[in-house]
């Protein structure tokens, strides 16, 4: 999964939910929050930083309780005032076992630190809502079926409060009753009688444990007993389940739905993206499923995460995706707390964020500036791209974290700002493009390439020289540039073709490329260089000349090691155990995939018998006069993939100067409406067919 990079205002989009529900108190929610985000912080450290000298299970389940607290005044479950005091008798209850604990290792001093500090928050929380007016219970709205997009719903429940990870402490040792005091001899007779009472208690010398309890034997096969049954020609009737059971069951299935659905909802090479919509109301189906069940499922959600034995990206989706659609503080905190103990998995964080540039949930845009605070920057940026990617992000925010001295957050944040200018944004792109990693430079071309920059043609004409990143500004030069760019890119390729250059020269369009990108099919040119140059002459002329090719076994896994010859005999394949030797299996056939041919000859006798009308300065695309129309067609119905839309996307805000809301990511409703948004905008714009000409950039 990759960053979208949508700015943070979006004209004519969604609009921007709300931090608090409504009749809450917007402030005491935000002191709620940095009391949740402290206390969270020492619960984990607890998990994972300090050593278990002493029994850590008390600690551990108090901060539960106080987390349960917070999410009880949160969500309004218990009266606020009351559950924010409750929370802070737990936070002392835990302070004090923690200054105990400091003595015996230092690193207890952070998690003290971090308590002090949730106390703090709760007491101004607290002051807070005493000056409140108490609120009227909460009404829960019925529970409605989602169908196109995902719904918020609210279950009437218990707050889901976290389990805490500690140590178990040690069972106690078994030690034998000491017999019972003999008196003190006074005597030889005393001492006599107490020698004959410690021989009594004693045991026996050699005996032995009391017979276990005698079975009769085993019935001898030949005595009559039933053959047992081979596997699968007798019903396996397990165990009865309680109802409990049953509805986790059913929630483990819903949740494995989400987390298959959600994995492919991106659909391949040539298939329609509106084909997804089945997908969607499937999931969108098994999260309502979890809603009808209630408690009982929803309550069993983090315990899927938890049990996981890997850090698997589908979880992290199903996770996220799930607990996002159920109202409420605690939903959205077992998500994040899946994500917090992730450590630096790039890939469950992406995914992670991935769901939650989805879910409706109303308190999203207060965690993710919880999340803002964290000190792992993989979390930062991911917490930056949603906010911005939701219209959540103010521009303070943005220019704060392109500010940031960890590269992936600068550079996820330059990628929104480029497309909402600011008087800043000029200052930061200066500061990303002196720094040494090659995504922030790359995110510093982009934001000057889509803020329409002045010196925008001179740096990615620079960054060609590069030997970091020059593909990367190579296709922003085809995008932004205009025909004289096409021809630098023409004449890389003639020099030194390579993939990355091609695929730029395909991306701009320059008629006069065509011959130059048919040299490069001939057979003595390599395969992926042959392959990269049918795929930009199809982008460029429309041809169609698609064919299926066997796609080699090393392009689809890796094989794995072979076994070492021990010399013993090898096992038969399974076809050979289970099949008739005179009827065995045909070889599997092989995996086909569908691209443009690589044939030069019908790539020539297509130029000439269809193409010889084209104006040789012109710019073309799929065969048609290059116009944002042509563009905005190819976004809706071309045969590309997520990835290559993302770049029409940008290539539509660089062509006509404005911004319409759009990612492949989004369901696809919200994609057909953004096409429709595109489509005046696209249509005035295209007064120049063939032409590189564009529009200054206009915000707002």
């Amino acid at each position: 999964m990759s960053f979208s990079y949508l700015p943070f205002v979006a004209p004519g989009g969604q609009e921007g939910q709300p931090s608090a529900p409504a009749g809450t108190d917007v402030l005491a929610h935000d002191k709620l929050e940095n009391a949740h985000a402290a206390l969270r912080r020492a619960a984990l450290s607890l998990e994972h930083d300090v050593e278990p000298v002493t029994d850590l299970t008390g600690p551990a389940r108090a901060l539960e309780r106080a987390l349960g607290a917070i999410y009880d005044a949160f969500d309004g479950r218990a009266e606020p005032l009351g559950a924010v005091r409750a929370a802070l008798a737990e936070t002392d209850n835990v302070a004090a076992q923690i200054e105990q604990a400091i003595g015996l290792d230092a690193g207890f001093a952070a998690v003290d630190e971090l308590l002090r500090s949730a106390r703090g928050w709760l007491e101004q929380a607290a002051a807070r809502l005493a000056l409140v007016p108490p609120a009227p219970p909460l009404d829960l709205p019925p529970i409605l079926a989602s169908r196109d997009r995902p719904r918020l719903h609210a279950v009437q429940r218990a707050s889901l409060a976290p389990l805490i990870k500690v140590p178990e402490p040690p069972p106690a040792e078994l030690v034998a009753k000491p017999p019972p005091p003999i008196p003190r001899p006074r005597t030889f007779e005393e001492l006599k009688a107490a020698v004959e009472a410690l021989k009594q208690q004693a045991p026996a010398p050699g005996a032995l444990p009391a017979a276990a309890e005698v079975r009769p034997p085993a019935a001898r096969p030949d005595e009559g007993a039933a053959r047992p049954v081979p596997p699968g020609f007798a019903p396996e009737i397990g165990d009865a389940i309680d109802d409990l059971a049953f509805l986790r069951a059913r929630a483990r299935e819903c949740f494995e739905e989400v987390a298959m659905v959600g994995m492919q909802r991106a659909p391949l090479l040539g298939d329609p993206f509106r084909g997804a919509l089945i997908l969607e109301r499937r999931m969108l189906a098994a999260i309502d499923v979890i809603a009808a069940i209630g408690a009982p499922a929803l309550e069993h959600v983090p315990r899927l995460v938890a049990d996981a034995p890997v850090k698997d990206a589908s979880v992290a989706f199903a996770s996220a995706m799930v607990l996002g659609c159920f109202a409420g503080r605690d939903a959205l905190a077992a998500a994040e707390l899946a994500l917090l103990r992730s450590g630096k998995d790039r890939a469950f964080i992406d995914a992670l964020g991935a769901a939650l540039k989805l879910v409706p949930h109303e308190l999203l845009p207060l965690a993710l500036r919880s999340l803002l605070r964290d000190p792992e920057p993989l979390v930062r940026a991911m917490a930056i791209d949603v906010l911005a990617y939701r219209g959540f992000a103010t521009e303070d925010e943005l220019v704060a974290a392109a500010s940031d001295d960890e590269a992936p957050v600068a550079a996820c944040a330059l990628h929104h700002l480029g497309c909402t200018p600011g008087p800043r944004l000029p200052e930061l792109i200066q500061r990303a493009l002196a720094a040494p990693d090659p995504a922030l430079r790359e995110a510093a071309w982009t934001a000057m390439a889509l803020s329409d920059h002045p010196h925008a043609p001179l740096a990615l004409r620079g960054a060609l020289e590069e030997a970091d990143g020059a593909d990367a500004a190579a296709l922003l030069l085809a995008l932004a540039g205009d025909d004289a760019d096409a021809r630098l890119l023409a004449s890389r390729v003639a020099e030194a073709p390579r993939r990355g250059l091609i695929f730029a020269v395909g991306w701009a369009g320059a008629a006069a490329a065509v011959p130059l990108l048919i040299d490069l099919l001939e057979p003595d040119v390599d395969g992926d260089v042959k392959l990269a140059a049918a795929y930009a002459l199809e982008r460029i002329t429309g041809a169609g000349m698609w064919e299926e090719v066997a796609v080699e076994d090393e392009e689809i896994f890796v094989a794995d090691p072979p076994e070492p010859d021990v010399g013993e005999p090898r096992d038969l394949k399974l076809a050979q155990l289970v099949s008739d030797p005179n009827d065995l299996p045909e070889a599997p056939a092989p995996e086909m995939a569908e691209q443009p041919t690589v044939d030069a000859a019908r790539w020539r006798a297509f130029w000439r018998e269809r193409c010889q009308g084209w104006d040789m300065s012109a710019r073309y695309r799929r065969g048609r006069p290059y116009t944002p129309d042509v563009v905005l067609d190819e976004l809706d119905t071309g045969r590309v993939t997520p990835g290559e839309r993302r770049l029409l996307q940008r290539e539509l805000i660089l062509r006509t100067g404005h911004f319409v809301r759009f990612d492949p990511h989004d369901f696809v409703v919200a994609q057909e409406e953004a096409i429709q948004a595109w489509r005046p905008i696209a249509a005035r714009a295209s007064g120049a067919p063939g032409r590189w000409t564009r529009p200054r950039r206009r915000v707002g």
